[in-house]
């Protein structure tokens, strides 16, 4: 048996309204509003569907809203959205998707946290917005994935922008990015590469810190992970191979400029060895196949006022 409720069309203005409306009260909780399907006993529960009717020539399909109402002296309500857990099967799917558009962009999609708005003086915080895969009890955890979609023939894919906000009396937020511990395994690599190019350059990867109008700038660090029981990890620097036409990248290292003081130091060395020898600094060019090798160079920086630096060479026996 179907039971259909529907309100009449309009020809010259809106159609009627259908509300579903539970009871108000003024001492207790107010009435619930359930929608739910039939449940089936030997095969699939029935479906509960909400939409939109389609739009005509000259308007926009109505819009669909899930929303708690506010709160007066309280918390308002939450909103859940979420699929059934399975005795013998998998968990069900939950999928949001924005349209797509003939002529124009497609829609957007947002997840958006509450916003604080606790008067001047008092303590809060906006919310978090968490995006966590399921927890994997016998097998791997689920993973997260982060992607633009491709791009078409005439413009570029859509990037990704992870940054944190700006703080108008306080410092900023922090981004991490990381992988968990392992107990019983090796740790996750964290790998930031960039596309290649088939008909031009392939992109950059900067990794800077930050400036500061008041105070000293911010600090870069590469370091390899501590060994408690071995070796410490390595950190290596180098550019790609290069192609047939062409030389390698360059390697500089080299402190900024200063304009009312000393320019930073550059240091090259190894760490001391507490049970063992100091390691080694090696400086070495490469060889030439087809033509001269490549030449070493030390020199001190030159001065305007005062005397050239000078070059040292110290030998420890």
């Amino acid at each position: 048996m179907c039971i259909r409720d529907s309100v009449g069309s309009g020809t010259s203005s809106a159609g009627g309204v259908l509300v579903l409306r539970a009871g108000s009260s003024t001492a207790a909780t107010g009435g619930g509003a359930g929608v739910a399907s039939g449940r089936g006993a030997g095969t699939s529960s029935g479906v509960v569907r909400v939409r939109g009717a389609n739009a005509g020539g000259g308007g926009s399909s109505g819009r669909l809203a899930f929303s708690s109402g506010t709160g007066a002296t309280g918390n308002s309500g939450g909103v859940v959205v979420g699929s059934g857990a399975a005795t013998a099967g998998r968990g069900g799917r939950v999928l949001a998707t924005a349209g797509s558009g003939t002529s124009g962009s497609g829609g957007g999609l947002s997840l958006v946290a509450g916003r604080d708005a606790v008067a001047t003086g008092a303590k809060g915080t906006g919310g978090c917005a968490v995006a966590a895969a399921g927890e994997g009890t016998a097998a791997s955890s689920g993973a997260v994935e982060v992607a633009s979609a491709k791009g078409g023939a005439g413009g570029g894919s859509g990037r990704l922008v992870f940054t944190s906000g700006t703080s108008k009396s306080g410092n900023s937020g922090a981004t991490s990015f990381g992988s968990g511990g392992a107990t019983g395994g090796r740790g996750g690599a964290v790998a930031a590469a960039v596309g290649s190019g088939t008909s031009g350059a392939g992109g950059a990867v900067c990794a800077r810190g930050g400036a500061s109008a008041a105070a000293t700038g911010g600090a870069c660090a590469a370091t390899g992970g501590e060994g408690s029981a071995a070796s410490s990890g390595a950190v290596r620097l180098a550019s790609g191979n290069a192609g047939s036409a062409g030389p390698s990248g360059r390697l500089v290292f080299s402190s900024g400029t200063s304009r009312a003081g000393n320019s930073g130091a550059l240091l090259l060395g190894s760490g001391s060895g507490t049970a063992g020898r100091g390691g080694a600094a090696t400086v070495s060019v490469g060889s030439g196949t087809s033509g001269v090798g490549g030449s070493t160079q030390l020199a001190s920086g030159g001065s305007a006022a005062t005397s050239g630096g000078s070059v040292l060479s110290l030998i420890h026996i």
